[in-house]
């Protein structure tokens, strides 16, 4: 398992409901990757946060629409977190 960053959740097919799927700059698990067959073999990642089992043929997002996350997403997180929690404590 894995995390990556959502980088492009344009496009989304019309057998997928808004509920199940990507939400751009999000964050997910990858659970599995595997070729998807009916999509020229290209990779595709199975999520820990969205199943999308019962979307028939789609079984995987598609790798491209993701990036790695990266130590600097962690740390940028975390400093905006910090900096909120300095906002509310100043109130």
């Amino acid at each position: 398992m894995f995390k990556v960053v959502a980088i492009d959740d344009s496009n989304r097919p019309n057998d997928i409901p808004t509920s199940k799927w990507i939400k751009k700059n999000e964050v997910y698990t990858v659970l599995k990757m595997d070729y998807m067959n009916q999509q020229n073999r290209i990779l595709g990642f199975k999520l820990e946060e969205i199943n999308i089992d019962d979307c028939f043929p789609y079984q995987y997002f598609s790798a491209n629409r993701f990036r790695p996350l990266t130590e600097d997403d962690v740390k940028a997180e975390e400093a905006v977190k910090e900096l909120l929690m300095e906002q509310v404590l100043d109130l």
